[in-house]
């Protein structure tokens, strides 16, 4: 056998050498016999590969049956229920098989036996039922002696029912609400036992349930009334929470948990049910006993419930005063606040919901008052149809909305706002103020102006109400402003106020751009307010409103303020509405409305805007003027039009990039030009307005020619050529007539005839006169 070297595979020439001669391997020792030994087995591998290929290159065997093989991701179907789910439903099933049948023979085949059978045969199946679960629990079939203690609870409950039933003992004459709350006591202290000795987890849970009975029961027995089962459902939630605290397992005091806290919400809702439909002090009471129930609750099991702690101490506390319905939500307000207020002495993690509960009881308090506050806050609003009517017309009408706690019920939320949400305090504080009732009418928009003072000062004072405090003295202002217009005097007084409430306020820099607004707004009412208690016409006190809107112009330019600008152009524009329907005091309010504008187009940053505002207001006064006047003639109203807009043009065309002449000069001449042909179109025959217009027109066109500009070229020659054509237009028209019917036809057709022929050189002529067109400016 030829020996050769692992490594360089050399062969040997001779054996037994310490080392290969080539590479110098080692081939002595344990790893070197290891090496021998898998190269044995590698190449007697190698054979077997090679045998097995060339025996499958070979003839075709015998085919076995082909093995089915799943494709690629193939999973074979699960079953829809697991093993323990379909244990758990069989289990279910037969137990409720059971029951049913348990209930059959109870009630409809138990006439058929004799008391003793009857006794014997419930006794002895209630008895294996229950005492069988112990050797299951050993054998591992835990889930199955489960089922049959529910069985053997079941059928305990038909014995009670059978005993009661079948006179046992003469149970027959004892009154069956009594029964039922003892035979219930009974069974819970029975099946309480019965699932500390049992070893199965199902029946303790159940004893919590059974549990519940008893209490329920007796209550019902001795008749009691609604407050007292309502008091029973709250002693037996204070007994789950003791129940929850003695048991150790999660499914326990998962079941004690739930059905604590289910009487304990029914018991609160009926208590708070019952305050609601009739205050007592057995209501009051019985809030009282929900919260320290809830407080319970929340001290051992979920904090939250220390919410329904807050609510129902703070509703509990309302109901027990004597009180009517119309001030009780102000106690309920200010009982809320000592309920936040107190819950601060609670531990920490119970402070902040028991304080969540009292602030739901000034929520719905506020809820209560709101109809009230909004009908007064839009009383105003039903008599502006009634300007200067009088106070007796103004009088507040009767609403049972409108409750006398109300200021009382704003006034705490307003407090209870400034220490957590001190921006929103301002305005609820002013409704507060509002709704003060019985003050006589000059008193109620005097104070409100003061208050308005009083809210735009701690705007100036505290940064973090800026903006809230002043926009809501705004507000005051104004429906202080709406509330005097009950008489003169007041309205007078009121506007003259605010407006020197406002100069007194643009003082400090942070409410000058408010102030200024407001103050630009009052003066303009006050200037219309003494115009017509002077017995001025409106036409005439309107130019008192121009004036105050002057002012204010004068003010936003110092101020370089954009809300005092927008509120002077209010106020000029109901200067100039005053004055329409008198075309020549309108025509006067325009011009001194242009005149402004024209004010402020002094200012670079407002030129654009304020020159066109300027220009539309001008034109509209010169054409007020005209209409005035009578005067009809087109070019009175376009002309001076076209003159500003020419000379705009012009400026225009000296500047370092001069636009076209058709966007400088376009629209000044057809201002006019268009117009003036349309009238003269219209004109009769013999005036001399056709015949000044074509020599207006022919000199335009001359003047574009010498220019070299399209604009009035084209303008003026195409007017020219209108105008013509129509003092021309009878005469064609009547020599039309009197040719014979062929003649158009055959002149038509020599037109085509002459045009076809020289089509190509029209065409050329067509192009040069483009080409000379654009060529001009």
């Amino acid at each position: 056998m030829r020996i050769t070297c692992p490594g360089c595979r050399n062969p040997m020439t001779r054996p037994g050498l310490v080392a290969c001669p080539v590479c110098e391997l080692v081939l002595t020792g344990p790893d070197a016999q290891e090496l021998w030994w898998v190269d044995d087995q590698l190449a007697r591998l190698t054979r077997r590969r090679r045998e097995l290929i060339a025996r499958l290159y070979g003839p075709a065997p015998v085919a076995w049956p082909a093995v089915p093989v799943p494709p690629p991701g193939f999973q074979p179907a699960h079953g829809d229920v697991s093993r323990l789910g379909v244990r758990n439903v069989l289990l279910m099933l037969g137990g409720l098989l059971l029951g049913i049948a348990a209930v059959a023979f109870t009630v409809i085949s138990w006439g058929s036996l004799s008391l003793g059978a009857r006794a014997l045969i419930l006794v002895s199946v209630t008895g294996v039922t229950l005492g069988v679960v112990w050797p299951l629990a050993r054998r591992g079939l835990s889930a199955t002696a489960e089922t049959l203690a529910v069985v053997g609870l079941l059928l305990v409950g038909l014995e009670c029912y059978a005993a009661y039933a079948g006179g046992l003992f003469g149970l027959q004459d004892v009154d069956g609400r009594w029964y039922a709350a003892w035979a219930a006591a009974a069974v819970t202290v029975g099946w309480s036992v019965y699932a500390w000795a049992a070893p199965l987890r199902m029946p303790r849970p159940l004893a919590v349930v059974i549990g519940q009975l008893p209490l329920p029961l007796g209550a019902f027995a001795l008749d009691v009334p609604v407050s007292g089962m309502v008091f029973t459902l709250l002693l037996l939630s204070l007994l789950d929470l003791g129940v929850w605290g003695v048991v150790t397992t999660t499914r326990e005091r998962g079941v004690a948990g739930a059905l604590g806290i289910l009487t304990l919400s029914i018991s609160g809702l009926t208590a708070l049910l019952m305050a609601y439909t009739s205050s007592s002090r057995q209501s009051a009471a019985l809030l009282v006993f929900a919260a320290a129930v809830a407080l319970g609750w929340a001290a051992v099991v979920e904090r939250r419930f220390a919410i329904a702690t807050g609510l129902t101490l703070s509703v509990g506390a309302t109901v027990a005063l004597p009180l009517s319905d119309r001030w009780e939500p102000a106690a309920a307000a200010a009982f809320a606040l000592a309920v936040v207020a107190g819950a601060l002495l609670l531990p920490k993690r119970l402070r902040k919901m028991a304080g969540v509960g009292g602030l739901l009881t000034l929520g719905l308090s506020t809820l209560i008052v709101i109809p009230g506050t909004t009908l007064t806050l839009l009383s105003p609003l039903r008599h502006l149809d009634d300007v200067w009517s009088g106070t007796a017309v103004w009088a507040p009408g009767e609403s049972e909305l409108i409750l006398p706690s109300a200021p009382v019920v704003l006034a705490l939320l307003a407090v209870a706002l400034c220490v957590a949400f001190r921006a929103v305090a301002p305005p609820v504080g002013a409704l507060a103020v509002l709704m003060i009732p019985d003050l006589a009418y000059p008193v109620l928009p005097a104070l409100m102006v003061v208050l308005a003072l009083a809210l735009a000062g701690w705007a100036a004072l505290d940064r973090e109400v800026q903006v809230s405090a002043g926009l809501t003295a705004v507000a005051t202002s104004a429906w202080a402003t709406a509330e005097a217009l009950a008489t003169e005097e007041t309205t007078l007084g009121v506007l003259g106020a605010v407006t020197v409430g406002g100069i007194v306020c643009a003082v400090v820099p942070v409410l000058r751009s408010g102030a200024a607004v407001t103050t630009t707004l009052a003066l303009g009412g006050f200037a219309a307010t003494l115009g017509l208690t002077a017995d001025l016409p409106v036409h005439l006190a309107a130019f008192g409103v121009l004036a105050a809107a002057a002012l204010g112009l004068a003010a936003s330019a110092w101020l370089r303020d954009v809300p005092t600008e927008v509120a002077t152009c209010v106020v000029g524009a109901a200067g100039i509405v005053m004055a329409a329907g008198h075309p020549a005091y309108l025509s006067l309010a325009l011009s001194v409305g242009g005149v402004l504008a024209f004010a402020v187009a002094l200012r670079a940053d407002r030129r654009p805007a304020a020159g066109w505002v300027c220009s539309v207001l001008m034109v509209a006064a010169w054409w007020v003027r005209l209409g005035a006047s009578d005067i009809s003639a087109p070019e009175a109203y376009t002309l001076p039009i076209s003159v500003a807009l020419m000379v705009l043009g012009f400026l225009r065309r000296r500047s370092v990039e001069p636009p076209s002449s058709w966007a400088a000069y376009g629209p000044a001449l057809a201002a006019t030009l268009v117009p003036s042909l349309m009238a003269a179109w219209a004109a009769e025959s013999g005036e001399p307005r056709a015949l000044i217009l074509a020599v207006a027109a022919l000199a335009i066109t001359l003047v574009g020619a010498r220019t070299r500009l399209q604009a009035p070229l084209a303008l003026g020659g195409t007017v020219l050529v209108l105008d013509a054509g129509l003092q021309l237009a009878p005469y064609a028209v009547e020599a039309l007539v009197r040719l014979p019917g062929w003649f158009p036809v055959a002149v038509i057709g020599l037109a085509v005839l002459v045009v076809g022929a020289t089509y190509e050189h029209r065409l050329r002529d067509l192009r040069r006169l483009r080409d000379a067109v654009t060529r001009l400016g």
